[in-house]
């Protein structure tokens, strides 16, 4: 590292590169579908819908559209195939003939269709919907005419996913729960299961059911067996399953990677699915093993390996010491350009991005960070004419700094400019020369510190958490000649201090009170904090006092007037030279002088009492941030909102700490210079500057060109670093992690688009087998709706939902929606009505609602309702405005909440209470605290229900209520037995408590489950959990996505054993079967209310303490 190793002199730039060539052969296909013979194979590739033999061959492309088209079928008669697309707004169904042609589209309901597949009799699409069945898992399989507009026609009132309609159209296999398919080896509750459905019994049968996944069911020809996917071992393999017996025989023997999206022809001969990245043809006559096809690609497919776009914004930058020249981070790449003339010069062109620019103090050099094939390191842009300007050159030299495997970052240079001080690795702080040398490990950390220079360039500040997560401020002196000191010296976390430019102070944010964060700020000298503020304004006074009342020197008296020929000067007498060399030059003239060099900072921190002389400042109901000096050290500046404006503030310290506005606007990274007192940084994506109120902003256009598998090549190699470094467990599973890149970064290269490289690495996280993972591609939106438009048209609710059996004229209500459109007293509707016609267009059974309920979101709708279905029923006119589907959706929640309680209600005599906790997040929290008095107060029990609840971070919040000390009785004068409510910090409960939980609690209920039966608060009802507990953050891949990032693992108390893939299992352990809950029977909650008469019955049955008053003794 202590060497320059010169990378380049770029006739243009630095360039990672890799070669682009076309893409002939087509990997990574989707949603594979086969003809009814077993001759052709349907697939998704790169947003259209292919063609290609089943023996492989050249691919024919049959959509070409902006669009994402997917999940192809083949009609039983093999003349057309449906597919579903995004070409109207959203997925929708079409269908085209297989030789070709233009789709057409059979569905139009906004909240949209997954394609299935057809029905055996070619007249029907089995589709999958979401609509208002339920408020969590509302998809549905329904059944959708293919030559006309219908109604949806749901099977069942439950959900389900990869339905297969059997050959004679009696029977629907179908799968429940299940993992993400790229997770690999997950064993748990959430396992996939397969399920038989019988249309004209109208009853249910579970086939297989394992800890592990069993996926994609597929029918024999027969009806009498079926295909699926059977994951053994994190592998899985084709079986082949009897329905009457049982018996199962392993079709495929693949030992590393699983069969995926299997699909089967009609006459049964032929499954076809993917492997890895490949497609697989299996012939079912067994004669043979799986084989490989390669699908060749000659068409011109749109296929964009190149990118060109013109950049306007930035996310990093970097002013010259002078503020006139200006390097940033655009588009990954870095730019340099001056102030005024604004013409953006490319330095690199890499495939990666760049970041944490940072000119070096004689301006002769940008360092910044780069990486190349997963590593990323310290580079030196040097000019490669130095006479020029940056900004006037068009080629640059590049030094390597650092060189290995750990991330570097945060790039700060010591105001001396003889260091540079950057974070390696998870968060150890290094210092080095600018030109890489004497590089030092300064302290090891777990995290990235917050740090900041000292104005003489010998000390550190820094943020920095510790092992329960508290970000304290540490003030550390580069040669080690003391320990590091604690200023903050809090339980909250400290953010992000500042060191004043003359060394006296040093100020950061924390968050001291509730959540609001101020600033606090040290005097690092005692005398400095001894000093009251009469002691400063008595000097002032004195130093007034001197300056206007000091004697004014006696004015010199006028010289004699000089006679006109005496004014003539003399000419002087000629003096030999070598007495004009020992003559003596006059003395500057005290105006003319040289002004003295600036003395050196003596800067002085007395510790002693350092950390008790912080000081806050208190600004009522913000939060302060971004904090930067003035020059002079007298003002401190800041982003906030206070009085409802937001701006850039400032603060005058120590005396005067009210704030003030400086101006509207706001930035980052912000420096602000002495000269011209002028305010740099980043302010809405652009390098700007402040001059008082007058703000200047330094806009651009620079043009750019990405090379697209290279792109997504860094991206993938970015995505895999981030777990090597993050993963909370640094096994990473037992994997060899270097092998996985191997695996996976070709392909991610060869990704076709956005979709395709998110689905890469998908499947390389999946190796993990960990939960909170995942890649998040934030890709083009495929909606064709014109740009600057702000709506669509959607499909109108109107708060009520109809009887699915009704016979006649009209639609008879079956519910209305309590908060819904029918519920308020000017539209109101009422179950059993029926409504006989919508804007004027008569309406029954048979209608598709579509046709009509399709357009503007916010209109009113007119509808004619009848009382009863009675033909001399009265009638009557009623204006609605009706809302969406999401809406209805998040009511049908709150009805769910208010049939719960009502049912605990009943079933106790009024002596349970009910509460459901949607999330583990802090407006959940509130209302449970809120419900804890308002449906608990005076019952004698309460079921806690966190099934269905994702997770968050209220488990301790709630321990706080359900498990808080009990040291002592209170009995107000007149009153009865209690303890003062505001002596809490929440409200609390000490009765007993059932908790329910399912296989779909995950994260932060799993803990709450888990502490609930550790801490025997109460027993615990439902399902096992999901087993996914891992605490996650993010992290922004280029700017292609972000993955989520399991940084922190859980450990159980009474056995140390990791909550990741060890569920919280239940006391009583009830499934449900799949159309219970939307229909109203939940023998979980019966269960629990069983279960908590007992506990109730134990609680009372205690002895009540005697209380004895002093009196009494």
């Amino acid at each position: 590292m202590n060497r320059i190793h010169v990378l380049c002199l770029a006739a243009v730039t630095l360039a990672f590169a890799f070669p682009i060539r076309a893409i002939d052969k087509l990997r990574m296909v989707s949603s594979p579908a086969v003809s009814p013979d077993g001759s052709a194979i349907a697939f998704a590739w790169n947003g259209d819908i292919w063609v290609v033999s089943s023996k492989g061959g050249t691919a024919r492309q049959l959509t070409q559209h902006p669009s994402d088209d997917r999940y192809p079928s083949f009609s039983p008669n093999g003349k057309y195939i449906a597919f579903s697309s995004t070409r109207s707004g959203t997925r929708q169904i079409h269908w085209l003939p297989t030789a070709g042609g233009r789709p057409h589209q059979i569905t139009y309901h906004t909240e949209g269709f997954r394609l299935e597949g057809w029905h055996p009799d070619g007249k029907r699409l089995l589709t999958s919907i979401t609509r208002d069945h339920y408020w969590r898992h509302g998809e549905r399989f329904s059944l959708v005419p293919i030559n006309k507009r219908g109604p949806e026609k749901i099977l069942f009132d439950g959900y389900g996913s990869y339905g297969e309609v059997s050959p004679d159209g009696k029977r629907l296999l179908f799968t429940r729960e299940g993992e993400r398919s790229w997770r690999k080896g997950y064993r748990g509750p959430r396992a996939t299961q397969i399920w038989l459905y019988d249309l004209v019994k109208d009853s249910f049968k579970q086939l297989v059911v394992e800890q592990e996944e069993s996926r994609w069911p597929l029918w024999k020809p027969d009806g009498k067996a079926f295909y699926y996917v059977a994951e053994r071992n994190g592998v899985g393999n084709l079986r082949e399953r009897d329905l009457a017996t049982g018996k199962e025989k392993q079709l495929t023997s693949f030992k590393e990677d699983s069969v995926m999206y299997p699909a089967i022809s009609k006459d049964g001969s032929t499954i076809v699915f993917r492997n890895l990245f490949d497609l697989y043809v299996y012939r079912t006559d067994g004669k043979s093993k799986p084989t490989k096809i390669e699908i060749k690609n000659i068409a011109d497919s749109g296929l964009v390996r190149k990118q060109r776009r013109t950049l306007k914004s930035a996310t990093e930058i970097a002013f010259s010491k002078d503020g006139l020249e200006v390097a940033f981070i655009s588009g990954g790449d870095l730019w340099v350009m001056d102030t005024e003339l604004r013409e953006p010069v490319q330095i690199t062109r890499s495939s990666t991005f760049e970041r944490n620019p940072v000119f070096s103090a004689d301006g002769n050099a940008i360092l910044f960070v780069t990486e190349h094939n997963g590593q990323p390191d310290i580079l030196a842009a040097l000019r490669a004419d130095p006479k020029l300007f940056w900004w006037q050159n068009k080629s640059f030299k590049f030094s390597q700094l650092t060189k290995d495997s750990a991330e570097e970052g945060n790039l700060k240079l010591s105001p001396d400019g003889k260091r540079l001080a950057f974070t390696k690795g998870r968060g150890d702080l290094w210092i080095m020369t600018p030109n890489g040398k004497d590089a030092k490990l300064l302290f090891k950390s777990w995290n990235s510190p917050q740090f900041n220079w000292s104005p003489d360039s010998k000390w550190l500040v820094y943020a920095q958490s510790d092992n329960d997560f508290n970000r304290d401020i540490w003030i550390r002196p580069l040669d080690g000649h003391r320990k590091p000191f604690n200023l903050s010296r809090h339980p909250d976390n400290d953010y992000n201090p500042v060191w004043s430019p003359d060394g006296k102070m040093i100020a950061f944010t924390g968050r001291r009170r509730s959540d609001e964060t101020d600033i606090y700020f040290a005097l690092l000298r005692e005398e400095d904090h001894q000093t009251g503020s009469r002691d400063k304004k008595l000097k002032r006074a004195i130093d007034k006092m001197k300056k206007a009342r000091a004697k004014k020197p006696s004015p010199k008296p006028a010289p004699k007037p000089v006679p006109a020929e005496e004014k003539k000067p003399a000419k002087p007498e000629e003096k030999p030279k070598d007495e004009k060399a020992k003559e003596k030059k006059p003395e500057a003239k005290p105006a003319d002088a040289k002004k003295p060099a600036p003395k050196k900072l003596g800067l002085q921190i007395d510790f002693g009492t350092l950390s008790e002389r912080l000081r806050r400042v208190s600004i009522p109901n913000t939060s302060e941030g971004s904090l930067f000096w003035s020059p002079d050290s007298k003002r401190l500046a800041f982003t906030a909102k206070i009085d409802g404006k937001s701006g850039t503030y400032y603060i005058e310290l120590p005396d005067s700490p009210r704030p003030k506005l400086l101006n509207t606007k706001t930035g980052t990274q912000a420096r602000w210079l002495r000269t011209g007192n002028r305010i740099l940084w980043l302010s809405g994506g652009v390098p700007a500057s402040l001059v008082g109120t007058a703000a200047s902003a330094y806009t651009f256009n620079a043009k750019q060109e990405v090379r697209v598998p290279n792109r997504f090549r860094e991206a993938f190699n970015q995505a895999w670093r981030a777990m090597r470094d993050n993963f909370y467990d640094e096994k990473l599973g037992g994997r060899d992690w270097n092998k996985i890149r191997e695996k996976y970064v070709g392909m991610a290269a060869e990704a076709p688009d956005g979709a395709t490289l998110a689905n890469v690495i998908n499947l390389m996280l999946g190796e993990l087998n960990g939960s909170h993972l995942g890649f998040y591609y934030r890709g083009p939106s495929y909606s064709p709706i014109a740009q600057g438009s702000s709506w669509s048209h959607t499909t109108a609710h109107l708060g009520v939902r109809f009887e699915p059996d009704h016979k006649g004229d009209g639609l008879r209500i079956r519910d209305v929606i309590k908060g819904g459109p029918a519920d308020r007293k000017e539209s109101r509707l009422n179950a059993g009505e029926v409504i006989t016609s919508i804007d004027g267009k008569d309406v029954d059974g048979n209608t598709d609602l579509t046709a009509i309920l399709n357009g503007v979101p916010d209109r009113d709708i007119v509808l004619n309702v009848k009382e009863s279905k009675k033909k001399k029923a009265k009638s009557r006119t009623v204006k609605l405005r009706p809302t969406s589907y999401a809406r209805i959706r998040s009511l049908l929640y709150e009805k769910w909440i208010d049939d719960n309680q009502a049912k605990v209600d009943a079933e106790s005599d009024g002596s349970f209470g009910y509460l459901h906790i949607a999330g583990m997040n802090m407006t959940s929290f509130y209302r449970f605290e809120e419900e804890l008095y308002s449906v608990a107060a005076g019952k004698d029990g309460i079921i806690i229900d966190v099934r269905e609840n994702g997770g968050g971070s209220t488990t301790d919040h709630l321990l706080t209520i359900l498990t808080q000390p009990r040291h002592a009785i209170t009995i107000p004068r007149g009153g009865g037995r209690g303890y003062p409510q505001d002596r809490k910090i929440y409200a609390s409960w000490h009765k007993p408590v059932v908790v329910l939980c399912n296989q779909n609690s995950y994260s932060n209920a799993e803990i709450f489950s888990h502490a609930i039966k550790h801490l025997k608060r109460g027993k615990v009802v439902g399902v096992p959990t999901a087993g996914g507990v891992i605490s996650t953050g993010s992290k922004t891949i280029m700017d292609l996505g972000y993955i989520r990032m399991p940084f922190r693992g859980w450990y159980r108390m009474e056995d140390g054993q990791d909550m990741e893939l060890q569920p919280a299992q239940p006391h009583y352990v009830v499934w449900p079967e799949p159309t219970e809950l939307p229909a109203g029977k939940d023998t979980q909650l019966q269960k629990a209310i069983k279960v908590l008469r007992k506990e109730v019955k134990k609680h009372k049955a205690k002895p009540e303490l005697k209380l004895i008053k002093s009196s009494e003794r």
